[in-house]
């Protein structure tokens, strides 16, 4: 009976919970940003199996753990691959990132994503979307605004001139990109 009875009470609280939880339907910008992940001809990378096929068949590439003007954080919930063209953009905006700042570098948090990642970024971060992620396809990096040269924190200067590159790199045609406020990073998908 008490067996029944928990279940009963397990069936209750997750319809509660499924009743309450609001069903968004994308923005325009997010349909945008997405079909130009998609525009990549990567298919969603669904398990870590498939995103060591694409790396074999070339279709995705290893991103470097230290490179000219960028590090790439430990990542907990991706993976550093990207399409080629996402690996050439990302170098482009370093090294302009450090023409223009110095010997400076910043901190890339977040990079490929099969779909379990996805599911088990959802667990821990409010933010991670519950549709396909543009991350899903290999062609979208998040850039933190408040890490630069491994120092957690604002820095303003360094903060303005990597979102006039990222600006540039966008009126460019090369990227897309949006300021997260609440996790603190440029989300920045790489347009083909």
């Amino acid at each position: 009976m008490k067996r029944l009875l928990s279940l009963f009470f397990i069936v209750f609280f997750l319809s509660l919970h499924a009743q309450n939880r609001r069903v968004i339907e994308p923005s325009a910008d997010y349909v945008k940003h997405l079909n130009a992940a998609k525009a990549h001809n990567i298919e969603l990378i669904k398990n870590k199996k498939q995103l060591d096929k694409l790396t074999a068949q070339g279709k995705l590439v290893k991103v470097k753990q230290r490179g000219y003007g960028y590090r790439i954080d430990n990542l907990t919930h991706s993976h550093a691959y990207l399409v080629p063209k996402g690996r050439t953009t990302l170098n482009e905006i370093a090294r302009e990132f450090v023409k223009q700042t110095g010997q400076n570098f910043f901190v890339v948090t977040s990079m490929t994503r099969t779909e379990a990642d996805q599911n088990r970024l959802r667990n821990v971060n409010s933010n991670a979307s519950s549709n396909d992620s543009s991350h899903s396809f290999g062609s979208a990096i998040d850039i933190s605004y408040v890490r630069f040269n491994n120092v957690k924190g604002p820095n303003q200067k360094l903060e303005q001139n990597l979102e006039d590159i990222l600006k540039q790199f966008e009126k460019a045609g090369k990227i897309y990109f949006v300021k997260e406020r609440k996790m603190k990073c440029f989300h920045i998908i790489f347009r083909k």
